[in-house]
């Protein structure tokens, strides 16, 4: 996650950078993609004794329980409106 890293250590270290609607939606499509990635390794790696859709279930879960955690349940509006 070459990207995403770079970019966290970034916005940790000097805060958001001021990008172009096209840049950003560019960084963000990119985050994504390392993100998909790195969930199709650790699928192959950590469950690879685990057969069929389970394996997938499992992985599928965990990240719906993250996205809750993070959002609170919101919606995407009522979310952008907490952080406003």
């Amino acid at each position: 996650m070459e990207y995403t890293k770079f970019f966290s250590t970034l916005v940790s270290a000097s805060g958001t950078p001021n990008l172009e609607t096209d840049q950003f939606k560019k960084l963000m499509n990119i985050i994504h993609l390392e993100g998909q990635l790195a969930g199709v390794d650790k699928i192959i790696k950590q469950f690879k004794h685990i057969d069929g859709e389970l394996r997938y279930s499992i992985v599928q879960r965990s990240i719906k329980d993250q996205i809750t955690s993070i959002t609170q349940g919101h919606s995407p509006k009522e979310l952008l409106d907490s952080w406003k």
